[in-house]
């Protein structure tokens, strides 16, 4: 028989625990005691709660502007034209202007492509033109990709219509009713470097949609750097050839990098400057002249520079942000 009988309470487990009493049988220090009491106290949390947990210096505030110059977003507004974006809008509006078949930007992730197929949506007369934004994701198949043109251009898929043939025909269709109609159908591709080879032969299909005065839709790729080496391939010589405006944008060069902060500072609301020449040295050799990481710096920088109470980010500050991400 067991002496010592399991009470089925929860007392008696918590009673295995408790400390001696003082003067007991070992008569020395308690080890519970000194454990618990070498535990920190947590600070207050203060009137606010966890408010006062959050930073106190707004990097907005401090540096003084009035919006994030280097937000994760895409904003028109903060667009810096370099020679190469410049190239590429202008030749995408000439690719739509001269009823070419095909268009393509394409450029290393982050240099601004998709900035740029924004501001043509923007800029693009839509008495004349009716311009859709198809973002191509992975595993999208041909049918999918016809679905999703259509879903953008709002036509509703009759029951029973799932052969490619069937859907390229009510899309046809449309894009002749658009005609008739004095618009054009200008379509927008982005991310195209994730489309397969028969996504890229609809895109061929669709530019052989025509009269015989001139093609009645522009399609207009976006793509990583990537998907140039890839149309390379003799499979895509039929597409390769139906392009006639190709643009190539390029990482920002050393004083390109000072002008783009610059001019996103002043757009933010800032007058005078707010990194050191130092600092925008580091920051060209942390970016390597892309965009999106060099906005990511940038961001960071502030941020950094404001909790160290630096009137102008220095590159020390800069270096230091680098080496954490």
């Amino acid at each position: 028989m067991n002496p010592h009988p399991i009470e089925s309470s929860s007392h008696s487990v918590i009673s295995s625990f408790d400390p001696p009493e003082p003067g007991g049988e070992s008569g020395g220090p308690d080890p519970l005691a000194e454990l618990i009491s070498a535990v920190p106290t947590p600070p207050s949390p203060g009137p606010f709660g966890l408010r006062s947990l959050l930073p106190e210096t707004n990097f907005l505030d401090y540096y003084g502007l009035s919006e994030n110059p280097f937000a994760d977003c895409v904003h028109p507004s903060f667009f810096y034209r370099t020679e190469s974006h410049a190239e590429a809008f202008r030749s995408m509006m000439l690719a739509v202007e001269f009823h070419t078949s095909l268009g393509v930007v394409t450029g290393p992730s982050g240099t601004g492509k998709t900035l740029i197929s924004q501001l043509l949506l923007e800029n693009f007369d839509r008495s004349k033109h009716h311009v859709i934004l198809v973002l191509a994701t992975p595993g999208l198949t041909k049918t999918g990709l016809l679905r999703e043109i259509l879903s953008e251009l709002n036509l509703a898929l009759p029951a029973g219509i799932n052969r490619v043939q069937d859907l390229v025909k009510l899309l046809s269709n449309h894009i002749i009713d658009l005609y008739q109609n004095g618009r054009r159908l200008v379509i927008v591709f982005d991310e195209c470097h994730l489309l397969d080879a028969d996504c890229l032969h609809i895109i061929r299909t669709i530019s052989n949609i025509e009269i015989p005065e001139h093609k009645l839709t522009t399609s207009l790729l976006f793509g990583e750097a990537r998907f140039a080496r890839r149309l390379e391939h003799p499979s895509y010589e039929s597409l390769r050839n139906r392009i006639y405006l190709w643009a190539k944008l390029e990482p920002l060069r050393a004083d390109e990098v000072r002008q783009y902060v610059n001019f996103r500072v002043v757009v933010g609301g800032r007058m005078t400057e707010l990194f050191a020449p130092d600092a925008m040295a580091a920051l060209y050799t942390h970016s390597g002249g892309i965009c999106r990481t060099l906005n990511k710096v940038c961001m960071l920088s502030l941020i950094e520079g404001a909790s160290r109470q630096q009137p102008v980010v220095e590159a020390a500050t800069v270096n230091a942000v680098a080496a954490r991400m």
